[in-house]
């Protein structure tokens, strides 16, 4: 193979390894919306329960 070649292919490498990379990367940005996403979720229906005790608590007094 020419140094040339051999450069070539070395640079081929190299944009593979970075697009696998970012390909990572990517897939970990996704992984953590999801993880957001959920942790949101359950605080939503944590605070739907206490509007839901308080109404219940109102009702009760009335």
């Amino acid at each position: 193979m020419r140094e040339r070649e051999k450069q070539l292919a070395k640079l081929a490498l190299l944009g593979e390894s970075i697009g696998l990379f970012g390909q990572a990367l990517s897939a970990l940005a996704a992984y953590l919306a999801l993880e957001d996403e959920e942790v949101e979720e359950d605080q939503l229906t944590k605070m739907q329960k206490q509007i839901d005790d308080l109404l219940s608590e109102i009702r009760q007094k009335k």
